[in-house]
């Protein structure tokens, strides 16, 4: 069974160049989520294996999924242009990448972060 990965990423763009690397590596994509609020709702509705986040969406961030995932016990990293010291202290050991990243080194992060 494929693995559920959610993609919770702002520009259009972006979104689904990260999706598209993740279904030609064989995970199944839940989203792109452009905002808090759908991110939220995919998560209760469709569940995931583990998440791929932005920090900024727009004029919100993405703390609260992040929390929620944390929660759940769903490994997620960040994938982001901003800096660490922009979520709060609680999320800042999760596994960072800068934005713009190579279909290896997302594929990478996502199995570094994902239970074996």
């Amino acid at each position: 069974m494929k693995k559920r990965v959610l993609v919770v990423e702002d520009e259009s763009l972006l979104a689904l160049d990260i999706a598209d690397q993740l279904v030609n590596a064989g995970y199944d994509v839940v989203g792109p989520a452009t905002s808090v609020k759908m991110a939220q709702r995919l998560i209760g509705a469709e569940g995931c294996d583990a998440a791929v986040l932005d920090v900024n969406l727009g004029n919100e961030t993405v703390d609260p999924v992040a929390f929620n995932l944390q929660e759940r016990g769903i490994p997620f990293f960040f994938l982001s242009g901003n800096s660490r010291e922009q979520v709060p202290a609680a999320l800042r050991d999760y596994l960072w990448l800068s934005k713009p990243v190579s279909q290896p080194m997302l594929l990478e992060a996502l199995l570094r972060c994902m239970p074996h």
